[in-house]
């Protein structure tokens, strides 16, 4: 039998995203954002929901350029930690977790050179949502540490180890083992 849970925020997995971006005055950021995924294949695009009255949606919309790091699961900590503090009173977080910002080659903000994987974004469009603003960024390119690739050339997963969020729980999580192949298996039932 179901229950009606209400209206809640259920998706699975939730991926944890680390959004890159500069201030006003050139200093980099980055927070933990939950709420973020693909919505589009072309062009490849990324939104993420910020409250408001975060410092990194003030940085986005004066500069229309973000990045999306994917932290991986030995850096749990340090991924918390940006969702934990925020810039407008400790400036120097990145530092304190032990990373290292260099500016992207592609748009005008900030990539955390220990995360494997970073999008680079341009802001297409800004939606507000209530409590959040909806940010949808171009994907102008995606740069990954070679150890992570697959022989074809695209991101091993496993190599990656994303971390997960359990909305329902609060909770961080690892992706499991592969259980099938998309718009292939299914494929078995088409008559």
């Amino acid at each position: 039998m179901k229950k009606s849970l209400g209206a809640r925020r259920f998706i699975y997995p939730l991926p944890v995203l680390m959004v890159g971006s500069y201030d006003e005055n050139g200093n980099p950021d980055v927070c933990n954002v939950g709420w973020g995924g693909i919505c589009c294949s072309t062009p490849p695009c990324v939104t993420i929901g910020l409250a408001h009255g975060r410092k990194t949606l003030a940085n986005i919309r004066a500069s229309q350029a973000f990045t999306v790091g994917i932290p991986s699961a030995s850096q749990e900590v340090e991924a918390d930690y940006f969702g934990c503090v925020t810039a407008k009173v400790v400036p120097d977080k990145i530092e304190k977790a032990g990373m290292h910002a260099v500016r992207s080659e592609k748009v005008n903000a900030p990539v955390i050179g220990e995360f494997k994987l970073t999008l680079e974004c341009k802001v297409v469009e800004m939606h507000e949502l209530g409590s959040h603003i909806q940010i949808i960024g171009e994907i102008v390119d995606a740069i990954a540490d070679e150890e992570i690739l697959n022989e074809e050339g695209g991101v091993d997963i496993a190599k990656l180890d994303p971390i997960l969020v359990d909305p329902s729980a609060d909770t961080y999580h690892r992706v499991g083992e592969r259980i099938g192949k998309i718009f292939c298996d299914g494929l078995a039932l088409k008559k």
